[in-house]
């Protein structure tokens, strides 16, 4: 049964759960991981359940998280080639196998079906 929940909103940071049985997401990481951390446990999942970060836009309030997720837990990171390039000193220093650059629809552990697309930031 799919589950959607808010972990944080606002502009002091963002994160999104969305998950299934077996794939958990997290839709930006825009808050600290303890607070991510958290957030999950709430939910009654670890960081370390994680099938991915997905990032929507490089600005801090939706990636600062990200790249400690990566590098403390090995989560692969999703992001567009776009947002990669103007976000990355925010991810910080990655193992390049973590990053996954979106360029269209793809599926995710044969089950969550993912089709990005283009959105006006405010």
């Amino acid at each position: 049964m799919p589950r959607f929940a808010s972990i944080a909103s606002g502009s002091s940071g963002n994160s999104i759960y969305f998950g299934s049985d077996n794939t958990h997401i997290l839709i930006d990481a825009g808050i600290s991981n303890k607070r991510i951390e958290e957030g999950l446990k709430n939910l009654g999942l670890k960081v370390s359940d994680l099938s991915g970060v997905f990032i929507t836009h490089e600005h801090s309030d939706h990636i600062n998280g990200a790249g400690v997720i990566a590098r403390k837990y090995d989560i692969p990171i999703y992001i567009t080639p776009e947002s990669y390039r103007a976000g990355a000193s925010k991810l910080g220093e990655i193992d390049k196998s973590l990053l996954n650059f979106i360029d269209g629809d793809f599926i995710l552990n044969d089950k969550v079906k993912v089709s990005p697309f283009d959105v006006m930031h405010d």
